[in-house]
Order: C-alpha cells, then structure tokens, then sequence
C-alpha cells in the first residue's frame, strides 16, 4: 500500500447502537434533537444538535496522526482549511474526555461560535459548510441515522493533494509521512529520546512526531512517547522522600 493513499470509507460501517449508551453528554446547551430531514435544503427545520461518534480506523493507528499534531497544523491546514483542522482538534479533545457508555452530542450553535463561525441552520451555514469539508477530504462522514463519524487519526496527506501546499511544504511533508523508520536505536534510547522531548517543553503528540523526524518508526515513537509520558506521571505523583 501506497504511504500516499487515503483508504476510502467503507461500505460497511460499524457505529455503536444508540441503544446502548447509558448517557449523552451535550457541548453546549441546546435541547433539541436533530432531525435527520434537517440537513436537506429544502427543509425548513432548523439544525440545534448533532451526535458525533468516533471513526476508529485500523489502517491508520499506526501511521495516521492525531488531529492536535504538529503535522495536521503544518500539513493538513493547507488542504482542510483553519475551520475544518479546528474543529477536528476540538472533537478529538471531546473524545478524550468521553466516559464509558457515554456518547457525543454538539450544540451546533454554541459549537459554531467556539470556532468563529456562524450557523444559522441548514446547510447553507458556515459551520455546515466546515463539516461538509471534512466529508470532502474524508475526515468524516454521517451515518444512515444522521450521526456524524470522525476520525480520531489523520492520514499522511496523499500525493495528490500535496501539490497544493507551497514549495516549502511540499519538500518537508515527505519526512513526516514515512512509514518505516531509519534510525536504529535500541528501546531504551528510544525512550530516553522521548524523555528528552517532553523534558524541553514539547507535548505528547509533538514529542513523537519530532521523534519520527530523527528516523524513528512512527509505532517506535508513539510507543516511547507513551512511556515516556505515564512514567512522567508516575513520578509527579510519588512523594518524594527527604
């Protein structure tokens, strides 16, 4: 498989039931729920709450990157837009803070306005018009009950849509999209790398993506970078003895 490829979106999906979740927590404070006729032009409905699920693909836990990434703001921005790359790094923040059994809905127009957008309802709206842009580059799309799936792993940007980043870009995406590393270093150099990195101020997900530009494997990476970081927490929370 090409590192440029972006799988298509399946024919079959796999989406929790609605059945089964114990609880819905809402961003915002609208009450109403979405009807799935709103998102037709010709409806006269106003759109107030959206349910968001997330679109775990196996094809990129290894090689795709999280939305809050230094490579989706370096690379993904020039193709997404600022709108579309924001709002996938708030909902990914939202499916972080998930509970067990717990599902996501969206105030529309509280959510709009977190992003410095309008929404009015409909697809006309410049917040309708971000989730459709997702749809479009294949961030996202919703299911046949109108719940909207996003991706929790951003692929590497496909050779296609490189063409539209300025020259600069385009010379350093290739180092960032690798799927096998170069470097030969043992794990506890790997980890002690990512120590390292996250000792200078870096975050999680900064912390491993600078580590696959030293060569590592993106898998290697992520895996140092998470020892890195529960080991880190581990220490914050140990007393220290005098």
């Amino acid at each position: 498989m090409r590192i440029d490829e972006i799988h298509a979106v399946p024919q079959s999906r796999t989406v929790p039931d609605p059945s089964a979740a114990a609880e819905l927590r809402l961003v915002g404070d609208a009450e109403t729920e979405l009807s799935p006729a709103a998102f037709n032009d010709s409806s006269d409905d106003p759109v107030h709450v959206l349910r968001v699920r997330p679109w775990d693909d196996p094809n990129l836990r290894r090689r795709g990157h999280d939305p809050r990434s230094i490579y989706v703001e370096r690379f993904w921005v020039a193709i997404l837009g600022p709108s579309a790359v924001w709002l996938l790094r708030l909902l990914a923040r939202e499916f972080d803070e998930l509970a067990p059994g717990e599902e996501l809905r969206l105030d529309l127009d509280s959510t709009a306005r977190r992003l410095g957008l309008q929404h009015r309802g409909g697809r006309q709206s410049t917040f309708m018009r971000t989730i459709e842009r997702c749809g479009m580059f294949d961030m996202a799309h919703f299911d046949d009950d109108a719940v909207l799936i996003v991706r929790t792993r951003v692929p590497p940007v496909p050779r296609r849509l490189q063409m539209r980043m300025p020259p600069e870009l385009r010379e350093e995406v290739g180092r960032w999209s690798r799927i096998d590393g170069h470097a030969d270093f043992s794990v506890g150099e790997t980890r002690l790398l990512a120590i390292c990195m996250l000792t200078l101020g870096h975050g999680l997900h900064e912390s491993a993506e600078r580590l696959v530009t030293l060569g590592l494997a993106p898998r290697a990476a992520n895996e140092a970078t998470a020892w890195a970081w529960a080991e880190r927490c581990v220490r914050q929370r140990t007393p220290r003895h005098t």
